[in-house]
């Protein structure tokens, strides 16, 4: 097989580099170029009949102006650096793959055509990043607190929260600091879909005044499961316990895996919208 001719343009003169450029150049003209690989060329040197090689691809690349190809692997934090990157680097071969599982997009710039094989070793990584929010939402679902922390918890995230009104959470929250001690006896189901419970003040160690308070079978808050992702309306179940008299507050969200899984797609949705059909878009794993 004949070797195509490389250009050593652009090669920096060094003793080094002149040097390996003559016995390059010397056993071209005089081998015929025999290739074993892109770039590697076979031939015997005259003094003394040593076989040697030398990656001639490898040396422009070493001392040239730059590398022969792009390479590398990448991280960005958004969508937004997402698209950009893949619109600055991407052609018609570059894959985009979002991998729901792990909530991850990767995108192969330089993949294999449909006409050959590529390196597919130049590649942008983007894994969702959870909002604050969310994650103490998230991090409190099925977990029964007592009411200090029940209360802390409403009290620092409020502002999440779109149904009932702030003002109405917020005195849930200060009742529950209130009868922070007390003892809680019973509690009944109201009409209206509220739970009623039962208390009684206590007054050393005697039984001193009842008490009883109302709370919302749920709530609804507001939250963007990822950075960049619009808010999504997820409702929250209260649930209570009481033991011996010590009240236990928690909450259990309403399906949150598909609120994940929601927001992801959108952010898949408009990843697609920017790169295709330049790019195309694949839901999977392209490792």
């Amino acid at each position: 097989m004949t070797t195509p001719r490389p250009s050593f343009e652009g090669i920096q003169s060094t003793p080094e580099t002149n040097e390996l450029l003559t016995v390059v150049q010397t056993a071209l003209a005089a081998a015929a170029g025999d290739r074993i690989n892109d770039g590697l060329v076979a031939f015997t040197v005259p003094e003394g009949a040593t076989l040697q090689t030398v990656d001639v691809l490898d040396l422009i690349e070493k001392h040239g102006d730059g590398p022969r190809r792009k390479t590398g692997d990448y991280h960005v934090a958004d969508s937004t650096s997402f698209i950009a990157y893949v619109d600055k680097h991407g052609d018609t071969a570059t894959e985009v793959w979002a991998d729901l599982a792990r909530l991850y997009v990767t995108a192969i710039i330089n993949a294999h055509g449909s006409n050959g094989a590529a390196w597919e070793d130049h590649r942008l990584h983007y894994v969702v990043q959870q909002t604050p929010a969310w994650k103490v939402w998230a991090a409190h679902d099925g977990k029964l607190m007592g009411q200090g922390e029940f209360a802390e918890l409403i009290e620092e995230r409020m502002v999440d929260v779109v149904r009932p009104v702030a003002a109405d959470m917020l005195e849930l929250a200060q009742t529950f600091e209130a009868t922070i001690g007390v003892k809680f006896e019973s509690s009944k189901l109201l009409d209206s879909g509220q739970r009623q419970l039962e208390y009684r003040e206590q007054v050393d160690a005697r039984a001193g005044q009842a008490g009883r308070m109302e709370i919302p079978k749920d709530f609804d808050i507001a939250v963007a499961p990822f950075e960049g992702a619009d808010p999504y309306r997820v409702t929250a179940r209260l649930r209570y316990r009481i033991n011996d008299g010590v009240l236990r507050l928690g909450y259990k969200l309403e399906r949150p895996e598909d609120v994940v899984r929601s927001a992801f797609t959108d952010v898949v949705d408009i990843i697609r919208a920017a790169v295709e059909p330049t790019a195309t878009v694949f839901l999977g794993s392209g490792s």
